[in-house]
């Protein structure tokens, strides 16, 4: 009877009503799964605020309004600059009008009653001095100083100056000749990494000096501003009006005392004999460069036609904007540490950024900086393929806002042939780069102008400008922002004596280390939004350790499609999926690395590097014999 009532009451049309049972389970799944919400919800925020996980990636703020305030800062200075021109011809119209009668006045008595006291006690007309030695303000200030114990100061201190510099001299050579002698080896070993004197130094104190008389004690509480200050430009507009006031005097005094000396022969009798008029001496220059001024092939054409031609050509190429810091790399901190274990250390991908920014775009940006630093013409840039070589150099453009010319052989391939061709496709790459510097004239496949064969496959020509990359890096100036970057996988390939001839410094990019690699997870996971808790990135940096960064950012891409990337709140990613896409690709193989090593160690940097190694342990080698003889 139970089985006939249970099959009855299925039977029945239960629509619209729900059993007790039913609506107990339904609360009890909803209730859980709310909970457990919630849950997760407190543990992430948690995880959080003790920073064991990582927020969803977006713009700092911080980041959004330090890009904001520089911004205002630089409208804010072009403003000001503008003003305090504007405030500099002001101010001195001003003054002109104001004081230049008076100082004329002033001065032109000031020259008379002196000529006037010269005579009376001379009896001769005296003679200014050029304007080029400081006219009659030289005069004035020689005037009044030389006391007869001053004179005799003055005539005794450069003798006995000189006599106990030569005997000081003298001392030291003598002191001296043996140690050379003994430390001529050692010298030559450490000079190369001696540290010379800053060419910067000097500006530097000038500026401390400046910032002790001027700036230290200088009351800017009523500038908040910071506008021009108008009384230091009265005072520096005033000297410059006294000074072109008394050149415009000593000239008409000059002119003056030449009628009176004449008048003055003429009284003396002694005819025809003309007051001869003082010399001007004229200051002979420096040996001048006797290097030949190059023929100007396009005298006619304008910097814009030009510019055009070569745009038109595929010869200067646009890039993209990348700023230097996007070049992802930890730099290196156990580098003592190495050492002390016998080790030597290897730079890391962010000390090649670092040295990007010193040889590169620092002297690329100042011009300051390009003149007075040591003079570099060329960098080669080596590394295997997806180590950030292009990259670099784009980098290098946008910081600096250069323009990129692209002389890679396959790029020129059929474009000005023959020699007269050549000839200007290298006299409008140079000329066009000193007329829009910065500029930045960069190679592709460094080596294969140099190398001995060259495959029958490739028909880019590399050995056409083979003859010619000398002439081109050698052409630039200390005073020309221009800078020549190569770029090679495989140096190696190319005859050594005419690639060091070429490149002045060579940056060999390494393989990247744990740091990087762990920061260039950490950085583009979280970018993607698809760093998780369950990934392990360290396991992923290990993992990834024989692979370039280029490589992994590709990898990367092939995995978060925009399928992927929808699918991530709900499947988080997993290390599995990149290493499935690891796989496909090639990694740095033990052969590169060893050819990579042997090229490097025949380098003339790294031969001067180790030699200067040897040599400090052997000095080092020295002083614990010594010590321990002593002991």
């Amino acid at each position: 009877m139970k089985e006939i009532r249970l099959l009855k009451e299925k039977g029945r049309d239960q629509k619209g009503e729900m059993t007790p049972s039913a609506a107990t389970s339904i609360q009890r799944v909803w209730r859980g799964f709310i909970a457990r919400r919630e849950t997760k919800k407190r543990k992430q925020q948690e995880m959080l605020l003790i920073g064991m996980e990582m927020p969803v990636y977006k713009e700092s703020e911080a980041i959004i309004k330090a890009d904001e305030v520089k911004e205002y800062r630089r409208n804010l200075q072009a403003e000001r600059k503008r003003e305090f021109e504007e405030a500099l011809s002001s101010i001195e119209k001003i003054l002109k009008c104001q004081h230049d009668a008076r100082i004329n006045e002033q001065i032109g008595d000031e020259l008379r009653r002196w000529i006037w006291e010269y005579y009376e006690r001379t009896g001769k007309l005296p003679e200014l001095p050029p304007e080029e030695s400081g006219g009659s303000r030289a005069m004035f200030s020689r005037q009044g100083t030389r006391t007869g114990t001053e004179s005799e100061i003055s005539k005794s201190s450069p003798v006995s100056s000189k006599d106990s510099k030569k005997s000081k001299e003298s001392k030291d050579k003598k002191s001296s000749k043996n140690e050379d002698n003994k430390g001529k080896d050692e010298t030559e070993d450490l000079q190369a990494y001696k540290c010379s004197s800053s060419a910067f130094l000097q500006d530097v104190i000038n500026a401390n000096e400046e910032f002790e008389d001027i700036w230290k004690h200088k009351e800017d509480c009523e500038n908040h501003n910071e506008r021009y200050y108008k009384d230091m430009i009265e005072r520096e507009k005033m000297v410059k009006l006294e000074t072109e006031v008394r050149n415009i005097v000593d000239e008409l005094m000059r002119s003056e005392l030449e009628l009176l000396q004449g008048a003055f022969d003429r009284d003396r009798a002694h005819k025809g004999k003309k007051a001869k008029k003082p010399q001007k001496k004229v200051r002979r220059g420096g040996k001048k460069n006797k290097k030949k001024k190059e023929k100007d092939l396009t005298p006619d054409r304008t910097t814009e036609s030009l510019f055009e031609e070569l745009v038109a050509n595929g010869i200067i190429r646009p890039y993209p904007i990348v700023k230097i810091d996007d070049y992802i790399g930890e730099k290196s901190f156990l580098g003592e540490e190495m050492k002390a274990e016998g080790r030597d250390p290897a730079p890391c991908l962010g000390d090649i950024r670092q040295l990007v920014k010193e040889y590169c775009i620092l002297p690329l940006g100042s011009e300051h900086v390009k003149t007075h630093a040591p003079l570099i013409r060329s960098v080669l840039l080596s590394g295997p393929p997806g180590s950030g070589k292009k990259m670099l150099v784009h980098a290098i453009c946008s910081e600096v806002g250069a323009v990129l010319f692209d002389l890679t052989p396959a790029n020129i391939v059929g474009k000005y042939p023959g020699k007269t061709g050549l000839i200007m496709l290298i006299h409008l790459v140079t000329k066009v780069s000193r007329l829009l510097q910065p500029s930045v004239i960069w190679m592709d496949d460094a080596e294969k102008p140099f190398v001995k064969k060259i495959p029958k496959t490739d028909k880019t020509d590399p050995k056409r400008l083979k003859k010619d990359l000398i002439k081109i890096i050698k052409g630039i100036c200390p005073e020309d922002r221009v800078l020549f970057i190569g770029t090679s996988r495989s140096p190696w390939d190319a005859e050594q004596k005419l690639l060091y001839q070429c490149y002045a410094k060579i940056i060999q990019i390494p393989r990247a280390d744990y740091g990087s690699l762990s920061m260039m997870w950490m950085k583009r996971l979280h970018k993607a939004g698809a760093l998780s808790p369950g990934l392990d990135v360290s396991c992923l940096a290990r993992v990834s350790d024989s692979y370039t960064i280029g490589t992994l950012l590709e990898a990367l891409a092939a995995v978060l499609t925009t399928k992927r990337s929808l699918q991530l709140r709900i499947r988080a990613l997993t290390a599995q999926e990149i290493a499935v896409q690891l796989s496909s690709r090639d990694p740095i193989y033990a052969e590169q690395e060893a050819a990579v090593e042997a090229w490097w160690g025949k380098t003339p940097m790294e031969r001067r590097r180790l030699r200067l190694l040897q040599r400090l342990e052997e000095l080092q080698q020295e002083n614990d014999e010594k010590q321990a003889a002593k002991n």
